[in-house]
């Protein structure tokens, strides 16, 4: 329903955030990871996934897409919702995480909090397979790239780019102070 919400960062609590927009006060489940990066005050730009459940509805939100796409495959482990997927994605980086599912580390996982031996060895099971090696190379690609990059490489991607091809080409046109118009511009040899 909503992919993204952009605003001013209102309110920060210990697992959450409230992001004003258009004079709306979203309130946005985060992990620990992306809590790390918001100071009130700053405008940031989270992806959402929005959680219906019959006790309620609850808006999470992510820095990076790919944090929300490893949040996604998490929550269809059997025994893992939204707020322990959360809480994984909080107990350390995704690079660390996504390593640690394709190399079927459990015990990397059990020193997660609140994740037990059953649960770990649950998340690789149901994951080793989905999380290949182009996530972990995406991985260190998207980690690599700031926010203005990253939506640069989206535009890119958008307009018909590979992905491969759109990383290399912004990562090549952008200096620092460049806007995302001015980097895709760039990019494409404008």
């Amino acid at each position: 329903m909503y992919a993204y919400i952009q605003g001013k960062i209102a309110e920060t609590s210990e697992n959450s955030v409230v992001v004003e927009t258009a004079g709306i006060g979203y309130e946005l489940f985060v992990s620990q990871n992306t809590l790390k990066n918001c100071t009130v005050g700053d405008t940031k730009r989270f992806y959402t996934y929005l959680s219906v459940r019959d006790d309620g509805m609850s808006l999470f939100g992510f820095a990076e897409k790919q944090e929300k796409d490893l949040f996604l495959r998490l929550i269809k482990v059997s025994g893992v919702g939204p707020k322990g997927a959360t809480d994984i994605l909080g107990g350390m980086s995704t690079n660390d995480l996504i390593s640690a599912i394709a190399k079927g580390n459990t015990a990397l996982l059990c020193g997660i909090k609140g994740i037990g031996k059953k649960t770990a060895e649950r998340i690789i099971v149901e994951l080793k397979d989905k999380i290949g090696e182009t996530d972990i190379q995406s991985s260190a690609t998207v980690s690599a790239l700031n926010d203005i990059q990253q939506e640069a490489v989206a535009i890119l991607v958008a307009l018909g780019y590979k992905r491969e091809a759109a990383e290399k080409s912004v990562m090549l046109a952008y200096k620092d102070g460049m806007t995302v118009n001015q980097t895709v511009h760039k990019a494409i040899g404008g």
